[in-house]
């Protein structure tokens, strides 16, 4: 074969390579779309579902997904969830039940006395695959105010993802389910009565779904039609076990340090590390002249302990150069996202704060898409418009609401033990 034909088998081959790795995305902003994917694809699984969250709750909401995950089940389907063990609020007669039921629950990292590590290293992800061939990995959890189904809500964004990244997903998933860092929720019910207190507690959520406005079931909605082509996605998860320095946040930041031109980062909550601020000043130095990052204000954010730790290195960022925004409320900006050069988006679990970089597990997707990127920066402008910009000269966004005794006090004690902690931020 000459040089020249062999150099055109080679392309043709790289491009068949291309075409077969091609991943397919859709962004999930509005929060009844992210309940409403949720239902249908549950009803559409025909092999597995595989779920993992931070916090799974016992409203009406996720009840009403459990009953779901119970009727997948009943029709053969493979249902496996990881629930973290700090942030489990699911009744022990719902868990008595889906056990009946074969639905299969792990708990990751239960408190106990024999592993006192255990309670500072949580399991951050988000996440749902289905079939091993589609899944959605964000920043909601299992709870209804993550789905504007409360008076005060978080304000949150997901992917849904088509092909090799959602298998990668899946096997990360049976990875941690067989590893010693989940175990099976102990239940106590050696009569059955608490497994028929659950069937009837999911029973009820059941009816009461059946004539639901806010969530419509056999839809026959085909997400794959609603979806973009963009090549290869990338899964990043930390490795199943040990948390080190060296998983989702070391290629979290090989993509920070690859950017040319501008950074967009959106966090729910903002502590900067050593290493985020050691590169925020690489860039800069390069010629780096956008690096954009918004965040919670007082107002908006649900833990106190944590706003304080962004306030003591709010001067730091501004210093840095970096163009701060605060989210005003009177919801709480919980989406964590980042679009670097326009070029590409990131999508994920990860906080840029101590805690996910170095205790919780995280997992997000990179998506190298000129045209997803662009509906990233879309919709993290939108919340930009409900934003203070804060600057040396306003380093302060106006309080949307004034601060209560409660929290003057707790701002004042945090204040204290803030250097303590700022590890487990």
């Amino acid at each position: 074969m000459s040089t020249f034909g062999g150099w055109k088998v080679a392309l043709i081959l790289c491009l068949l390579a291309e075409v077969a790795c091609a991943d397919r995305v859709r962004i999930i902003e509005d929060p009844r779309e992210a309940s409403q994917i949720r239902v249908d694809l549950i009803q559409q699984a025909k092999q597995s579902i595989a779920a993992q969250y931070y916090i799974v709750g016992e409203d009406y909401f996720t009840l009403a997904g459990f009953a779901l995950l119970r009727d997948a089940a009943r029709r053969g389907v493979e249902v496996r969830l990881i629930i973290d063990g700090l942030s489990n609020k699911l009744p022990q007669s719902v868990h008595a039940h889906l056990k009946r039921e074969n639905v299969l629950v792990k708990i990751y990292h239960p408190l106990t006395i024999l592993r006192p590590s255990w309670l500072v290293r949580r399991m951050h992800d988000k996440g749902i695959d289905i079939d091993r061939n589609r899944m959605i990995r964000g920043g909601r959890n299992i709870e209804g105010n993550y789905y504007g189904r409360a008076e005060r809500n978080f304000i949150d964004r997901d992917v849904y993802v088509e092909g090799n990244a959602a298998r990668e997903s899946a096997a990360y998933f049976d990875e941690l389910w067989q590893s010693q860092e989940v175990v099976a929720p102990k239940v106590n019910d050696p009569t059955g009565a608490r497994a028929e207190e659950g069937r009837k507690i999911l029973d009820a959520t059941r009816q009461q779904l059946e004539t639901s406005k806010t969530a419509r079931l056999s839809t026959g909605n085909d997400w794959s039609a609603r979806t973009r082509e963009v090549g290869r996605v990338h899964f990043l998860h930390d490795p199943v076990g040990r948390k080190t320095e060296f998983g989702i946040a070391r290629d979290l930041r090989a993509e920070l340090r690859r950017v040319r031109r501008s950074v967009v980062i959106e966090t729910a909550y903002l502590v900067p590390t050593k290493a985020l601020l050691n590169d925020i000043q690489f860039l800069k130095q390069r010629g780096v002249t956008k690096i954009e990052i918004i965040t919670n204000s007082i107002s908006s954010n649900d833990s106190l302990l944590v706003q304080l730790g962004y306030e003591s290195a709010k001067k730091k960022l501004l210093r840095l150069g970096v163009e701060l925004w605060e989210y005003k409320g009177p919801d709480t900006l919980h989406s964590k996202s980042a679009v670097l050069d326009g070029q590409v988006a990131l999508i994920g679990s990860f906080n840029m704060d101590p805690r996910s970089q170095r205790l919780n597990t995280e997992t997000a997707v990179a998506i190298r898409d000129p045209a997803t990127a662009q509906e990233l920066t879309r919709y993290i402008n939108a919340h930009k418009t409900n934003c203070t910009r804060i600057t040396a000269e306003q380093p302060e966004a106006p309080a949307a609401r004034p601060l209560s005794a409660t929290q003057r006090a707790k701002i004042t004690l945090f204040k204290m033990i803030l250097p303590l902690l700022r590890g487990q931020l």
